[in-house]
């Protein structure tokens, strides 16, 4: 077993279950641009909302639709829970020992956490922290050099394939958190797993395990 010196998650849908109020919210942003919703949840899993909306609607003030959006999404946190196991794994962590770094905005990144009662770590890395968004190594970077490590010697869990990708091409390894998502199909160059329950990991020396 590979002993690792830090640890870097993702947010929604690997600390969090959030799907259904992201799903909420992209609902509401389209209704108000008469656009089908189903178009946006195809392309927006894990990335930067202002990409998004780029993509979909470049025409449109992204600024001014990011801000809308994000209104929206600090309403509707109420159905946000934690992913299975996760509260008891982060127990058993050091808090300079784990950071995050989302793709969300740090205001709704920090009520979400608490939504779900989960620590805010001291290590935060936000989509307003990074140029560039998830696929972009940056931001998986710049987490592992605020904890003081090697991204290679960092350990991901995350969820979606635009952060898998993030985090692979950082140099850390990854583990895939499928709990929100179960019927999601694994991938290469990183393992599954159910939820934390499943997991074993050496961190520092020490095993970091539920099991």
């Amino acid at each position: 077993m590979k002993n690792y010196e830090g640890i870097i998650f993702d947010m929604d849908g690997t600390l969090v279950n959030s799907k259904d109020a992201v799903e909420k919210a992209w609902s509401i942003w389209a209704g108000g641009h008469n656009i089908d919703v189903n178009k946006i949840l195809a392309v927006s899993h894990g990335r930067p909302s202002d990409e998004v909306i780029r993509e979909i609607m470049p025409h449109l003030d992204i600024k001014e639709e990011v801000a809308k959006l994000e209104t929206i999404e600090l309403e509707n946190v109420e159905s946000v829970r934690p992913i299975c196991g996760v509260i008891k794994f982060l127990r058993q962590l050091q808090s300079e020992e784990w950071g995050i770094f989302t793709s969300a905005p740090r205001a709704l990144a920090i009520k979400r956490l608490r939504a779900a009662s989960i620590p805010v770590p001291d290590i935060l890395v936000t989509v307003e922290d990074v140029a560039n968004g998830k696929p972009h190594p940056e931001g998986y970077n710049l987490a592992a050099n605020r904890l003081g490590v090697e991204s290679s010697k960092c350990l991901v869990f995350e969820d979606a394939d635009a952060g898998i990708l993030s985090a692979i091409n950082a140099g850390c390894d990854v583990i895939k958190v499928l709990a929100a998502a179960p019927n999601d199909l694994p991938v290469d160059n990183c393992i599954s797993v159910a939820d934390y329950f499943d997991v074993s990991v050496s961190l520092n020396g020490r095993l970091i395990s539920l099991q």
